[in-house]
């Protein structure tokens, strides 16, 4: 990807994000990097997320969330039902990988929305490149934090990766730095395009 996108729809695919943004005190970017940007995530990832509003991660994204109601989409899941209940049970612990597949099922239902709005997917977590969300429109990009980050340098003004890695990595030291940016690929030709 190059240049400044005028328009796009951003998925958080796993908690993992918000959390090493959050550390590195760069939620901000997720809103920055575009001249219009919708962002969406599943009501799992934003619990995983805010669970905890005793940690300092957990306060900033809630904020975000509060700040942006506008431009913040949470969408529920078939999870309800067990988000209640861990919101009453604090201890409870949720079933492995659970935002993540929340997110595989939003992004088969999306398909077919919004053509040609850029959507990017972006995922921090290895669960997300060992399980390819399938044939996604040539629009649906699926890319790591660290890709956006490098995408980000670019065309964010007086941004820097080092630096922003630098800034997770402090207090995240074992943050997933893998570079994927893997484009939709053309579902009547199954080849992939930019």
């Amino acid at each position: 990807m190059t240049g400044m996108l005028t328009k796009v729809k951003v998925v958080i695919a796993d908690a993992g994000v918000f959390i090493s943004l959050a550390h590195g005190d760069l939620l901000g970017l997720l809103l920055e990097f575009a001249e219009d940007v919708n962002i969406v995530t599943t009501d799992i990832v934003a619990f995983e997320v805010t669970r905890r509003a005793d940690l300092f991660d957990a306060k900033r994204v809630a904020d975000l969330f509060s700040a942006n109601e506008d431009r913040i989409k949470i969408v529920p899941t078939g999870y309800g039902d067990i988000l209640k209940v861990a919101k009453e049970n604090p201890a409870m612990s949720l079933p492995k990988n659970m935002g993540e597949s929340s997110i595989y099922g939003f992004v088969n239902d999306i398909r077919g929305e919004l053509r040609g709005i850029p959507t990017l997917v972006i995922f921090e977590d290895n669960w997300f490149s060992k399980n390819e969300l399938g044939v996604r429109p040539t629009m649906m990009h699926l890319i790591s934090l660290a890709a956006f980050l490098k995408y980000a340098e670019v065309v964010v003004p007086n941004f820097s990766f080092d630096s922003a890695v630098s800034r997770i990595t402090h207090t995240r030291p074992g943050v997933n730095l893998i570079e994927i940016d893997s484009p939709g690929k053309n579902s009547a030709t199954n080849k992939e395009t930019v």
